[in-house]
């Protein structure tokens, strides 16, 4: 069954679709689509596709998919994707994919991915991954990972890694005038599991909490 609802072009727009079905709408509008549908919002919009499906929004607008899904919105948007999908949100924008999914945000936006999951976030950004994760951020970003997890920061980042994780942080050698990397391992050498680390005179060095 497909309905669609028009108002005017700067007025709400709904459209609706089932199973493998595409439905796109203008700006303000609401697209939502069946299992392994698309659904194409404009600025502002709203986007909602069903299991497998792509959900696509534009500028601060949101786009959810079901498992398997692809969700993208533009930019100050927030795109959610579940289990095995992608969530792709533009600048400044918040990007929250589930278990085993791929979540990243422009820059100083937020990715939040599940256990196993990979979180890439912009300069400044934050990046949260689960157990046996990967959280990357850029430079002056923050980077957090679950046991046995990844922790990857720029310069002048900072990141966390639980038990039996990895911490790393890019960092300019003055001496070599050259980018390196601190690599510190969670239980050995005095490196601590979810303790925030940034990188002091070339080494790894635990950030206080205020």
């Amino acid at each position: 069954m497909t309905s669609h609802n028009t108002l005017t072009d700067k007025a709400i727009v709904f459209g609706t679709a089932g199973d493998h079905s595409t439905v796109i709408v203008g700006d303000y509008g609401t697209a939502i689509v069946g299992d392994q549908g698309t659904a194409t919002a404009g600025k502002r919009g709203t986007a909602t596709a069903g299991d497998t499906g792509t959900a696509t929004a534009g500028y601060q607008g949101t786009a959810t998919a079901g498992e398997g899904g692809t969700a993208t919105a533009g930019d100050h948007g927030t795109a959610i994707a579940s289990d095995l999908g992608t969530a792709t949100a533009g600048k400044c924008g918040t990007a929250t994919a589930g278990e085993y999914g791929t979540a990243i945000a422009g820059d100083q936006g937020t990715a939040i991915a599940g256990d196993q999951g990979t979180a890439t976030a912009g300069d400044g950004g934050t990046a949260t991954t689960g157990d046996g994760g990967t959280a990357i951020v850029g430079d002056q970003g923050t980077a957090t990972a679950g046991k046995r997890g990844t922790a990857t920061a720029g310069e002048y980042g900072t990141a966390t890694a639980g038990e039996g994780g990895m911490i790393l942080v890019r960092y300019l050698d003055p001496l070599l005038s050259r980018y390196r990397v601190a690599v510190g391992d969670v239980g050995i050498d005095g490196i601590e599991a979810n303790a925030a680390y940034a990188v002091v005179d070339g080494k790894l060095t635990r950030k206080e909490t205020p």
